[in-house]
């Protein structure tokens, strides 16, 4: 089951920033939530190492097309279709 991990900035300056909305998995961060347009990023294993010529990285970003209203219904379809993204998606959980 996916959890989420919100942090919101902080310090001097910090009302010129958004927060961030990380998905995590197994304590993990596997991807995160866009807080302006709602988008849902996760990162990727990748089938082979020299698909995006940088073979420095082992996986890569993909952003789903799902466009969501708000990041609860961002955190909603990502509950809701966990099984079927775990399937699809070789998720990176190498930190």
């Amino acid at each position: 089951m996916f959890t989420f991990k919100t942090v919101n900035p902080t310090g001097k300056y910090r009302g010129f920033y958004n927060p961030y909305h990380f998905v995590k998995l197994k304590k993990i961060v596997v991807g995160e939530i866009n807080n302006l347009t709602h988008t849902i990023r996760l990162k990727v294993i990748k089938d082979d190492i020299n698909e995006d010529n940088n073979p420095n990285c082992t996986w890569k970003w993909i952003t789903l097309k799902r466009k969501s209203s708000s990041v609860a219904d961002a955190k909603e379809f990502l509950k809701q279709n966990y099984d079927a993204i775990v399937e699809k998606y070789n998720l990176a959980k190498d930190e």
